[in-house]
């Protein structure tokens, strides 16, 4: 007995097409939505990378300022130390020279220095109020502004005031910390600090003063 096959032949093709053009679609939307997330991941690579360049660039542009300022505190060091050898013939001391050296031993990358100025103090001896009192049954002296006679003359204190920047409070912390190990130097203290705007980041201003003293040792 032969078989007959009741499914007309036009629609067992449509039906094998439709097959095939629901496979390919699936396949489309497969490949459209790996497409969309290489696409995502691609971008957010990209995002990453960019940001790690704008990173590295102001880093770079940090470390040029750095080594532009540095350059510039040697060659301040230089001409200044050129003039202390003249000032330290005239003066007969070298207290200067001191901080200059100890300024320098205590260089931290990434702070700058912009001015230094110094100013001596009076420290009147502890016997000064006594020597110079007026005891019962004597006559004043004549000269008011003559020195009592047996006091003990007034000893002068050399400070100084350094103004610089730092790029963070680790290295001005840092920097202090040197300069009060230094030899010849005490009273290290940070007078003033605040951030302020520069020409390619943000930096730290501060002033520091400080006692030279040729007997101190620093701290050990």
């Amino acid at each position: 007995m032969s078989e007959f096959d009741l499914i007309p032949p036009d629609y067992a093709r449509g039906r094998i097409l439709r097959r095939h053009l629901k496979t390919f679609a699936l396949a489309l939307a497969s490949v459209a939505g790996l497409a969309a997330l290489a696409w995502l991941g691609l971008h957010s690579l990209i995002a990453a990378e960019n940001a790690e360049a704008a990173r590295l660039q102001q880093a770079t542009r940090l470390t040029a300022q750095g080594e532009a300022a540095a350059q510039e505190y040697r060659q301040r060091k230089q001409a200044a130390e050129r003039q202390l050898e003249a000032l330290d013939e005239l003066r007969g001391h070298d207290r200067v020279r001191v901080l200059v050296r100890a300024i320098d031993a205590a260089y931290v990358e990434g702070v700058w220095l912009d001015a230094m100025k110094f100013y001596r103090r009076e420290i009147l001896p502890a016997d000064g109020a006594r020597a110079g009192a007026v005891q019962p049954g004597r006559a004043r002296p004549a000269a008011p502004n003559a020195a009592p006679r047996g006091a003990s003359p007034p000893a002068i204190e050399q400070y100084a005031e350094i103004a610089g920047h730092a790029v963070n409070h680790s290295a001005l912390a840092e920097f202090l910390r040197r300069l009060g190990h230094q030899p010849g130097l005490a009273d290290v203290r940070l007078i003033d600090s605040g951030m302020s705007e520069h020409a390619e980041a943000a930096a730290i201003d501060a002033r520091i003063s400080l006692l030279i003293d040729d007997k101190a040792r620093g701290r050990q």
